[in-house]
């Protein structure tokens, strides 16, 4: 039997990130993946158009249906629009799934530089959901939301990564994309449950304009945590697997170009 992930996150029509983006790595890593849709977005490559946020009783009924008959060894979060399907997650998470390790990916800051959660949302994520994740995955401009401080360098993301971990997450996976180092390199920082920091580099790749990385690792990453494989080493493949992708991506519209899974 394959391992089992609960993936709860949006819906992406184009493919590109999103639950769409989740099961395609999943599927890669031959995990089985069910899935339970926070919202419906209209969008292509090139924007998105409207968002529709499923109705909370609807999607505690997702929710609580599948965790009543399957069995998950790791549940991956995604994007979760308000304040009230933050609650509405987190209070089913606590009664039916306390023992399932949760990834969270922290959506909350759109590619624009625009929050895209309003300030109860991330209160709520704050105190419901990053509180005993058992690793949150932000980049840097969720991190410095998050920490409430402007990240620069390594050192920075160090102090920012221990202000997240205070938050009440085990463990904290920054990810480093949106800087630029001396080495040319993208620098990632995994600060584990003992306090200690690992750092994770990969070669930066020149194409900006990508669309579902961040999905991409957060899947990767709860993967690798439901075949047991140890926390840096987890951190680490998903990396790689994310470059993989990054490099054999391809426009599949007019817009961003879309990362290829297999």
């Amino acid at each position: 039997m394959p391992p089992k992930i609960l993936i709860i996150a949006g819906s992406d029509p184009s493919g590109g990130a999103g639950i769409q983006a989740d099961i395609k790595t999943a599927t890669a890593h031959k995990v089985y993946s069910a899935a339970a849709i926070t919202c419906l977005t209209a969008q292509n490559t090139k924007k998105v158009f409207a968002v529709h946020n499923s109705p909370t009783d609807f999607l505690r009924q997702q929710i609580e249906v599948v965790l009543s008959d399957i069995t998950f060894d790791v549940i991956k979060i995604g994007m979760l629009g308000t304040a009230e399907i933050i609650d509405c997650v987190a209070d089913i998470l606590k009664r039916k799934a306390k023992k399932i390790p949760l990834v969270l990916d922290t959506v909350m800051v759109a590619t624009s530089g625009d929050l895209l959660l309003k300030k109860d949302a991330i209160a709520a994520l704050k105190s419901k959901l990053i509180k005993g994740a058992f690793i949150v995955t932000p980049n840097i401009d969720e991190a410095e939301v998050l920490a409430e401080m402007k990240i620069k360098n390594l050192s920075e993301m160090k102090i920012a990564a221990r202000k997240i971990q205070k938050i009440g997450a085990k463990n904290i996976l920054l990810k480093g994309g949106h800087l630029n180092f001396p080495d040319k390199k993208i620098h990632s920082l995994l600060l584990d449950e003992s306090e200690n920091f690992h750092l994770i580099r990969n070669k930066k790749f020149g194409e900006k304009n990508l669309h579902g990385t961040g999905c991409t690792l957060a899947a990767a990453l709860a993967c690798n945590l439901a075949k047991k494989i140890e926390l840096v080493a987890a951190a680490r493949k998903a990396n790689q697997y994310v470059y993989r992708s990054i490099v054999k991506s391809f426009a599949a519209g007019e817009g961003s170009k879309v990362l290829q899974h297999f």
